[in-house]
């Protein structure tokens, strides 16, 4: 409990420096103030003054990571005429159907006569094709402007949203594109990009649409390609969390990698080794998105206290994991796909066993026939209770038909994940083999897209939710969590965390 307290401590601090205008010395002498207290204070309360140091700590580190904008930012450019930019590819390309998102590292600017030192990320908005990769050179011209804020209190502000990633300058529709010699290299992001596009590729031509879209996001995390009757059956449904990398993908790969091991009768340190590293490359095949971190940081952790013979505590996973990405970089708590993937991990260990025990109730559930069932909607009621008030404040739907849809879908992702990486890795070696395996891959495939679109038919699918004001989120959330406390659940009990990733 006290790790719990601390952390949460850590995440208060960075969350009220991201959203008061406070000055980082007062966060600095705060944490002084808290660190002489604790050197002489030792009564029971001490707990209290370490959560304060901790909440102190997070206010720093948010100011710490904090771009400085020098009289050579390129934010000076803005707003201006046509301004010529050299700089690289920073982070993965975001490919849709109609372009890419690229996010450039400037080193100059200026006109074409005349160029200058220059620093700030860009982000540009560029046609689909060439496709772009990090660490690329590139050349870019057009007119500067800034993003714009937020026009009502309740209105998402894409300023905030892109200055948390460092980014305070947009580019769209460059006049003109021109690919540079010379190359820099982006910690191996580059290759592993290449062989991701051209795997896309490969499934491309070996499934019809929609199969090969939906395979392409369970496998590779890119969400290009999908049609938009068919996402919309997935959003109406309450099952588009099938459709991006979760920690669910890691959870089949570790499994897959632990069977492996011990099918090569691998030594416990050879396999942890080989497994992790094998987890973390697919991680950067699939993007490194702040929720795909996470859960591969938490399986790791999980796979590590395996391997070292020690009991792996789930919260203290999560707790870890949550602290360290954030560590790394305090913006990660704004990234909404993180919040949604550590609120549903923790609504499974808050609220499984519940969830699990009214579910017993019921009489028919707890036939063997319809075991697998029960399984997967404890599941799914479980994550949904954490995450469904985020959801309902950010995307304003309501699926009532969310818990029948993951039932019947839900059982079925590993398989459709497991035979289409069988028939991509088929592909990769023989074209004509993948085509072969493909076919049986299509069958799990078909049954995803066909229930979601199935489902989604009624006018009574979904509901739209009023808007509603982030006090009353918040208020939502303090009861959830003082059920929770009033429950007292057992924190150190053993919880299955392969399950739970």
């Amino acid at each position: 409990m006290r790790l719990i307290q601390l952390t949460l401590g850590w995440l208060a601090g960075i969350t009220l420096a991201g959203n008061l205008s406070l000055p980082s010395r007062w966060f600095v002498l705060a944490a002084v103030i808290a660190a002489v207290a604790i050197a002489f204070d030792r009564s029971r309360g001490r707990w209290l003054t370490l959560m304060a140091l901790c909440i102190a700590l997070g206010g720093v580190r948010y100011h710490l990571a904090q771009p400085l904008i020098g009289p050579y930012h390129i934010e000076r450019w803005a707003d201006s005429d046509s301004v010529t930019l050299i700089g690289r590819i920073e982070d993965e390309p975001r490919r849709d159907d109609s372009g890419q998102q690229i996010v450039i590292a400037v080193t100059h600017a200026g006109t074409d006569n005349r160029m200058t030192p220059a620093e700030g990320r860009v982000l540009a908005r560029v046609p689909p094709y060439p496709a772009y990769y990090p660490g690329d050179r590139l050349q870019l011209s057009g007119q500067l402007t800034k993003p714009h804020p937020a026009q009502r209190p309740d209105e998402f502000d894409y300023r905030a949203y892109l200055a948390r990633r460092g980014i305070f300058v947009l580019l769209n529709r460059p006049t003109a594109i021109q690919r540079l010699t010379g190359y820099e290299t982006s910690w191996g992001l580059a290759p592993i990009s290449q062989f991701r596009e051209h795997c896309r590729r490969i499934v491309l031509r070996l499934l019809p649409e929609p199969q090969a879209a939906l395979a392409i996001g369970i496998l590779l995390g890119i969400q290009a390609g999908l049609p938009d009757t068919t996402r919309a059956a997935f959003a109406t449904t309450g099952t588009s969390h099938i459709l991006v990398v979760s920690g669910w993908n890691f959870t089949i790969v570790a499994a897959t990698l632990s069977a492996l091991a011990t099918l090569l009768r691998l030594r416990p340190w050879q396999a942890f080794w080989i497994s992790l590293t094998i987890m973390w490359i697919y991680a950067g095949f699939t993007g490194a998105s702040a929720a795909v971190v996470r859960a591969a940081m938490m399986a790791s952790l999980a796979l590590l206290a395996r391997t070292a013979e020690r009991q792996s505590e789930p919260w203290r996973l999560l707790l870890a994991a949550c602290s360290l990405l954030t560590l790394i970089n305090p913006h990660t708590l704004w990234d909404l796909g993180f919040q949604l993937s550590a609120l549903a991990t923790a609504s499974l260990f808050a609220f499984g066993k519940p969830v699990e025990r009214w579910l017993n109730g019921i009489h028919w559930l707890t036939h063997p026939i319809v075991a697998a069932v029960r399984e997967a909607l404890t599941a799914t009621l479980a994550a949904q209770i954490l995450t469904l008030p985020l959801m309902l404040y950010h995307f304003g739907n309501l699926s009532l038909v969310a818990p029948l849809a993951n039932i019947l879908i839900v059982p079925v992702v590993p398989i459709a994940m497991l035979l289409g990486m069988v028939a991509l890795i088929g592909g990769l070696i023989w074209l004509p083999l993948g085509q072969w395996l493909a076919t049986i891959a299509w069958l799990p495939l078909s049954w995803i897209t066909g229930t979601a679109a199935a489902l989604a038919q009624p006018v009574w699918a979904a509901i739209a939710v009023p808007t509603f004001p982030l006090w009353f989120l918040l208020i939502n959330y303090a009861i959830m969590i003082g059920f929770w406390l009033w429950q007292r659940p057992d924190l150190t009990e053993h919880i299955d965390v392969d399950n739970a990733v």
